[in-house]
């Protein structure tokens, strides 16, 4: 460490004398390397009273900068006890530059000293950390503290980052950091952790499922968050799931330590999915261990525990369970033997409850019998087939035989499947789960007889609250309500809305109703008069006041069963049921007269219309039915609604917006039925109506380019660009219409479909504004950039397309704007700099406001100075000219590009070069930069490579 001298008071009070102003106390303090400076600058009260944030003449809130923090930052490393003594003082400012630089400073000191702060942070954790602070200092703190074996204060304030905290007044979780910064932060708090991490995180994890109302009194659902504790799958990132993830692994550590004392902490939570942890963690850890002797003693004793504990019978552990059963089995195939008992037992309800849940009204105690039988062969059929034939006891291999025969084989019993989950809203007197211990008749007869006489909201229950509890019920077991007849006389529209909402959701998840009640209940709802024989009963929105929802609620249904799917088969004599239904019995007078009068002007874009009102919900699903193929019966009856439909002037332009979205559909189906009428609803060259453009408009956002598709359509875009007036499109996305038209244009052409001499292309590249053309090309580049893979041939026909345009631009400077999107060329990673760094200079140079835009390429424009010094320095001179220093693009540029262009230009070899390199390094010191000069010594001192560069 370089050794320097202690300041003399007298050098001290001159110094502080000398920089009066923000600018000449930044130039002093980032300059200032001397780590002896410190406790005499303190004794001279140059760190008392950082600034407080200041109101801005707009209104605005502005923090400070104050740069004696960024002098403490530096010498913090070689002088942690005086810095700490300094920090201390600062319990009372609200400058958020200072809390910024407290954090960074505690994750790099020795974690002696970062625990010091303990009595800053607490009496900063009231108003908060500051919202300048790096999510990243505060994680890096925690981590800091505890490797350093500050474990006390470590795990305190680990539990302040990472412990939920509930929204007051609603469910909701909060966290002192943002969600992406937690999923990113936890696993490393988690890598450090002593062996009681398990009870340091398990709490958090309950804390968050109690706060998003998964387990509360009497209630627990948490095994909805994750059927399979090895993998999400297919569940996007979340707190939740790393959460989940981090119990799971510390379990795992915890279990190979002290199984038994992890299995109690998991268990004692009374929570199902730490149960089903502790199964799998206890399976992980068998595997892990290679200690015969601990094995014997400690993992299997509780494995053999877990595995025949009744509670882990409950139907959401399966897949966790045949994880511990089949680990156990690969060391002590012996300790299986209770299994068969276990198994032989069932699912563990009450025979009389399964009876009475089961059975059909009036049904033969033989049928009855059968259907019990079958139901606890279905669940052993599960059970046993995730646990696999290869670690049962023989007795069980024989009975999976017997059941793969009778069922068929289960393709991949331990995989996670979709569960359905319900929502929050009006309140209900019953819950789900007393809904599900009922029987259908029992269930049903409570519907029919509950009334409301509350207000509905807040805690009084009403009819709509219920609904949404049975709507989440026959979601999750669709045949809640089966054997129970005669259901639209019995019940108020607003429950027969639920059940077809709750099994249209089942369909989704590939759950199976049964499909006579299905059929029977849709056709009694479709036939019912629109008027409602039972009076509305609590406030507005607590009751359906006639029919018209529950029959858009059929129709929806029915279109979800026609759709058709590949894993679960609707049988072909029901299907005809359900089509004839679509065709007939949907075709409804007064839905078309619902949805003329509510009006033109909804705030909804007509696709956004289709999904919510009933006429348009019957014609997608006319579509679906005529996708199932010209041999169905159903076939030109469906057709022929479907034409009959498109007849009607449809001013709101839904049925034009199925048309669109079902254009691939249609094609695939009867290419020869739709060509002849393509002009008639999408338009033509000559022009288009505002149903065309809606109907062309959702074609396009909807489907992907494809060159049959292109070629059909090709007439209709001619006149989309042709027109006068802004087209009225059918689904709003980020996409201008005529720019998705370009990006088919440019894909048509680097694939090698067109030229630039088709008309659709010639067109849009001379007719469509030169801004549209520029974010069309930017956005099939930016494509290229998530593309994990592009053909060389389609990158290279896009990069002699993008020569023609500038080209084009040299010669039209007027056009510049259709450089605009070059940025993501850059950014993609699928050009070499060797192609793209010089057109970056003439784009720049043909348009002047290229640079304003808001993405950056600071890091790939010093990256390429590595390549090429001098085009690199010149491309970072016109990017920078006449910039604004607050700019995102000019702060990215400044910190990720000029010091490593400057630096390299100067290394480069070339004097001219390095002149000028110095040259503009003085000027931009002129302008502020203050550090410039010493960020590009550090640098050149590092004798960096063209080649170090490129990495």
């Amino acid at each position: 460490m370089e050794a320097f001298q202690i300041p003399t008071d007298e050098q001290v009070k001159e110094v502080l004398r000398k920089i009066p102003t923000l600018q000449l106390r930044r130039a002093f303090f980032e300059k200032l390397r001397n780590t002896e400076w410190v406790e005499p600058l303190a004794k001279e009260g140059a760190f008392k009273n950082p600034p407080e944030p200041e109101q801005a003449e707009d209104g605005l809130i502005r923090d400070v900068y104050w740069p004696e923090i960024g002098y403490l930052m530096r010498v913090a490393p070689e002088e942690p006890e005086a810095v700490v003594k300094v920090l201390l003082t600062f319990g009372a400012t609200k400058n958020a530059w200072v809390k910024r630089g407290v954090f960074s400073i505690g994750a790099s000191l020795p974690a002696y000293q970062a625990a010091r702060l303990e009595p800053l942070i607490r009496k900063w954790q009231p108003s908060g950390f500051g919202w300048r602070t790096d999510p990243r200092d505060l994680i890096a703190f925690a981590v800091n503290l505890i490797q350093g074996e500050q474990y006390a204060v470590g795990k305190w304030f680990a539990a302040l980052i990472f412990k939920p905290s509930k929204v007051r007044g609603r469910r909701e979780v909060s966290f002192v950091i943002e969600d992406y910064w937690y999923e990113q932060g936890l696993p490393e708090l988690v890598e450090v952790l002593e062996d009681d991490g398990l009870e340091l995180v398990l709490p958090w994890l309950i804390a968050y499922e109690r706060r998003i109302g998964h387990l509360r009194k009497g209630r627990d659902v948490t095994y909805i968050s994750r059927e399979s504790l090895r993998s999400r799958g297919g569940i996007h990132d979340g707190v939740e799931q790393v959460l989940i993830d981090a119990v799971r692994d510390l379990a795992i550590k915890a279990m190979s330590i002290d199984a038994s004392g992890a299995k109690l902490v998991l268990l004692n939570s009374n929570m199902i999915l730490a149960r089903k942890i502790a199964l799998f963690s206890l399976s992980e850890a068998i595997r892990q261990v290679g200690n015969i002797e601990h094995l014997q003693g400690n993992l299997l004793a509780a494995g053999r525990e877990l595995l025949f504990d009744e509670k882990s019978s409950d139907d959401s552990c399966r897949i966790d369970y045949a994880e511990l059963a089949r680990a156990v089995a690969d060391v002590s195939p012996e300790s299986l033997e209770p299994l068969t008992q276990f198994i032989e037992i069932g699912p563990r309800d009450d025979d009389d409850h399964l009876r009475e849940w089961i059975g059909k009204d009036g049904a033969d105690d033989a049928v009855i019998d059968e259907q019990i039988r079958e139901y606890e062969d279905r669940w052993k059929h599960q059970w046993l087939s995730a646990i696999g034939v290869g670690a049962l006891p023989a007795q069980l291999q024989t009975k999976l035989s017997e059941l793969d025969s009778n069922f068929g084989v289960i393709e991949a019993p331990r995989e996670p499947t979709m569960r359905i989950t319900t929502w929050t809203g009006p309140n209900s007197p019953i819950d789900q789960d007393e809904m599900a211990a009922m029987t259908p008749s029992e269930l049903v007869s409570h519907l029919e007889s509950w009334h409301d006489k509350g207000d509905g909201w807040g805690p009084a229950p009403s009819h709509e609250g219920q609904g949404r509890a049975l709507t989440a019920l026959t979601a999750t077991n669709p045949k809640a309500v089966a054997g129970a007849g005669n259901l639209v006389e019995r019940l108020r529209p607003v429950y027969l809305r639920a059940v077809l909402r709750g099994w249209e959701a089942a369909l989704k998840a590939d759950l199976q109703p049964d499909w006579a009640q299905v059929i029977e209940l849709i056709a009694g709802v479709l036939e019912h008069d629109i008027e409602s024989s039972f009076p509305r009963e609590g406030a507005r929105g607590d009751d359906d006041d006639d029919f018209r929802w529950a029959k858009q609620a059929a129709v929806g249904l029915l279109e979800e069963v026609v759709k058709g799917r590949a894993s679960l088969t609707v049988p072909d004599k029901v299907m005809a049921k359900f089509a004839e239904l679509l065709i007939s019995s949907a075709a409804d007078e007064m839905a078309w007269d619902e949805y003329i009068r509510s009006g033109v002007d909804s705030g909804m874009d007509p696709l956004t219309i289709s999904l919510n009102w009933q006429w348009p919900i019957r014609i997608r699903g006319l579509i679906y039915l005529m996708t199932h193929g010209k041999d169905t019966e159903w076939y030109d009856a469906a057709r022929s609604a479907l034409e009959t439909e498109l007849v009607r002037v449809d001013l709101r332009g839904a049925s034009r917006a199925v048309i669109g979205e079902g254009l691939g559909r249609l094609l695939s189906v009867d290419r020869e039925w739709l060509t002849p009428r393509i002009a008639d609803l999408f338009g033509s060259d000559t022009g288009l109506s505002v149903e065309q453009q809606i109907a062309l408009t959702t074609a396009m956002a909807v489907h992907h380019y494809h060159s049959t598709l292109f070629e059909l359509l090709g007439p209709a875009m001619i006149g989309a660009i042709r027109s006068e007036d802004p087209l009225v499109v059918g689904w709003q996305t980020q996409s201008d219409p005529l720019q998705r038209i370009g990006e088919w244009v440019i894909s048509s052409i680097i694939h090698g479909h067109l030229s630039t001499d088709d008309p659709v292309a010639s067109e849009f590249l001379s007719v469509v504004p030169a801004k549209v053309r520029g974010d069309a090309f930017g956005q099939i580049a930016w494509a290229f950039m998530h593309a994990e893979t592009v053909d060389d041939q389609i990158r290279d026909r896009f990069a002699d397309l993008w020569d023609t345009r500038v080209e084009h631009v040299r010669n039209h400077s007027e056009d510049q704007d259709e450089l605009s999107g070059f940025q993501w060329f850059v950014k993609s990673n699928k050009f070499a700099t060797e192609w793209w760094l010089p057109r970056l200079k003439e784009a720049a140079a043909l348009n002047p406001h290229l640079n304003t835009e808001r993405y950056t390429i600071g890091k790939e424009l010093a990256a390429s100075s590595g390549i090429d010094p001098r085009q690199a320095f010149e491309v970072l001179k016109l990017l920078l000219e006449g910039r604004d220093e607050a700019d995102l693009v000019a702060y990215d540029l400044t910190l990720n590009a000029v010091p490593a262009v400057i630096a390299r230009a100067i290394a480069s070899g070339d004097d001219g070069l390095k002149h000028d390199a110095y040259s503009y390094m003085n000027a931009l010191g002129e302008k502020g930069h203050l550090s410039l000069a010493s960020d590009v010594r550090e640098i050149l001192d590092l004798g960096l490579s063209n080649s170090d560069a490129n990495e």
